[in-house]
């Protein structure tokens, strides 16, 4: 079935995936009252923390403070973004999704995605196999083997082999329903100029590329020597596909993210031989760059699944200049990261094989902060007496990268100026300046940055951030829990508070979803109000006042009603009253208008005497 919006879809999977058997196929289940517990898989859980909630499809954990529906656990549980949560659920369901905007795709047509999935997981196999059983892939298996990959790893990764042949893939697909023009959307093909089409990854050992569901989205090739000729490049990669964009792909990382998630950070690598050498000797943290520098779409994915990345580099001068390269970005944007430079000439896979794990674990207890191995870098291209123009220049550009930090983050840490005060000490003692000046001077830059940063926001459009810690007044929360208690009483809300009575963020965002659905004469709903949440943190707010409504289900709604008016009519009159002293104080009125003002505070003032004065006789 089709369906017509973005919205129908996802509510036709959130009523059709049932969130017990969803969190059931992950965790241990068990029955408590008129709902489910297990123990929380993102904390040390002695005891079921996690609570899940079939009346309402929710689940939540009092520990970790986190909850939601099935899209949030599926987004935490997997790592997902919404949009993946959503196809891995509608698959789970049988739903097909909703077309986005434009010629409707065919089934089995170039631009149907299920289609190129599906070209890319045969292609995967057809490598893979052709590797193990083919007499010409003998001398690939030796070379494997020549590297030390052994037969496990091969076959975990799925490594694979192209046959040296111009067409070999083309004459495999002439028996499958994958066009030639499919072959070629998802880049394992070519076209020739003359006519027809020749395989991109011919004579070499193939990679597997997959996305964080483990689905093959692109190949990574290298030759083999006996291939190879004087234009060989060393290795090709996937062109940019509808499925494939190496700026936003890791090496590995479907295989890699529960070790990351157990261990805490993550181990980015440059090669593939080097990820497959680290997980064949325990280093199952390790992914790599498809052949691009790490960027910021790296840092969004990296942040999916840690807050600590550990970059390796080989030890030459090509490893050097890229560290240069990311540092900053990371720097900037408050992620701990690490760098790891091996000694010169060595790669991971050569130091592994050489010596062994333990010497591994030491080498990357070793890895330097960002912020420090960006001193460091400096500090031995400038070197230990440096020209005065050449020191100058250093310092200019160590307290660059220290001034984007609070601009970038948007306020700063306890650790980050603990950082920030331990790297002006060392530019202090390094370069002979005093500490007080090299602040000044940050404090200027930093004020530069943001002018900047401010004036780029102006031109921008807003964007709300519904990320905003989910804290209400107990006069909203009131509101909001008489809501969900009683449907009758909503539109007397509506009626009698203004949204500009909402002092908070999440009220503000959650009223104003109130109004959108009682103005369309849809119900305003628990169910409702969370099919609008697209943040686990809307979600967890919706929750935490739901379930305070129902722990109040026996009381006096009307009066909380009336309660609930007539302390937003004080509250509104002081309010008025205060602007109104405030501007006689500060002289904003013109004559008429302040006698005006006066005599309205004389006269509130004998109904206030005149209300006090005793009527016993």
């Amino acid at each position: 079935m089709d369906y017509g919006s973005a919205h129908d879809s996802k509510e036709q999977v959130r009523q059709a995936v049932d969130i017990v058997d969803l969190v059931g196929s992950y965790l241990q289940l068990r029955r408590q009252g008129r709902g489910y517990v297990a123990h929380c898989p993102w904390h040390d859980d002695t005891r079921p923390s996690l609570q899940v909630n079939p009346e309402r499809q929710t689940f939540k954990c009092w520990v970790c403070d986190i909850g939601g529906d099935v899209f949030s656990f599926a987004m935490r549980m997997e790592r997902l973004e919404f949009r993946e949560a959503l196809e891995m659920l509608a698959e789970r369901a049988g739903i097909q999704l909703a077309s986005t905007p434009g010629p409707k795709v065919e089934p089995g047509s170039p631009g149907d995605k299920k289609t190129q999935l599906a070209a890319l997981a045969w292609a995967a196999d057809v490598f893979h196999r052709h590797l193990l059983a083919a007499p010409e892939s003998r001398d690939v298996q030796q070379y494997l083997a020549d590297r030390g990959i052994n037969d496990q790893m091969r076959d975990h990764f799925q490594i694979g082999f192209s046959a040296p042949d111009w067409e070999w893939l083309v004459r495999q697909a002439r028996a499958t329903q994958f066009s030639p023009a499919v072959l070629e959307r998802v880049g394992l093909i070519g076209s020739r100029d003359g006519g027809g089409h020749y395989d991109r990854f011919r004579g070499r050992l193939i990679f597997p590329i997959r996305d964080v569901r483990s689905r093959p989205i692109a190949f990574g090739g290298r030759v083999l020597p006996q291939f190879a000729d004087d234009r060989s490049a060393k290795y090709v990669n996937s062109p940019e596909t509808p499925l494939y964009s190496k700026s936003e792909q890791l090496y590995a990382l479907d295989i890699a993210r529960e070790a990351v998630a157990e261990r805490g950070n993550i181990v980015v690598m440059e090669g593939y031989t080097d990820v497959i050498m680290a997980h064949q000797y325990g280093v199952t943290n390790a992914v790599a760059c498809c052949g691009t520098a790490l960027g910021e779409r790296h840092l969004h994915l990296l942040r999916r699944f840690t807050d600590q990345v550990v970059l390796v580099l080989d030890g030459d001068e090509a490893g050097q200049k890229r560290t240069s390269e990311v540092l900053e970005l990371f720097v900037a944007n408050q992620v701990d990261l690490r760098v790891l430079t091996l000694p010169a000439g060595l790669d991971p896979c050569d130091y592994l094989q050489a010596n062994g794990r333990e010497a591994w674990d030491a080498l990357i207890a070793t890895a330097r902060d960002a912020l420090d191995h960006k001193m460091w870098l400096v500090e031995q291209r400038v070197g230990m007496n440096p020209p005065t123009h050449i020191a100058a220049e250093a310092v200019e550009e160590l307290l660059a990268v220290l001034a984007k930090v609070e601009v970038s983050a948007g306020q700063t840490s306890s650790s980050a100026l603990l950082r920030e005060q331990q790297a002006l000490g060392r530019i202090a003692r390094r370069f002979y300046l005093r500490e007080d000046d090299l602040r000044e001077r940050l404090k200027t830059l930093r004020r530069a940055t943001t002018r900047l940063t401010h004036a780029s926001e102006e031109e921008a459009p807003v964007v709300v951030d519904h990320a905003m810690p989910a804290v209400l007044s107990r006069w909203e929360q009131e509101i909001f829990e008489l809501v969900l208690s009683d449907s009758a009483l909503v539109g007397p809300i509506l009626d009698n508070i203004p949204e500009t009575a909402m002092e908070s963020r999440p009220a503000q965002w959650l009223y104003e979803l109130c109004h959108q659905l009682h103005s369309a004469h849809q119900p305003v709903t628990f169910d409702q109000l969370m099919a609008k949440a697209t943040h686990e943190r809307q979600q967890k707010l919706l929750i935490d006042i739901d379930e305070s409504a129902g722990e109040k289900r026996e009381s006096d709604h009307d009066q909380r009603l009336t309660d609930l008016v007539e302390h937003y009519r004080k509250h509104h009159e002081e309010q008025n009253r205060r602007a109104d002293i405030a501007n006689l104080r500060d002289g904003n009125l013109d004559q008429h208008a302040e006698e005006q003002l006066l005599s309205k505070f004389f006269d509130n003032l004998k109904r206030r005497q005149s209300g006090s004065l005793s009527t016993d006789g």
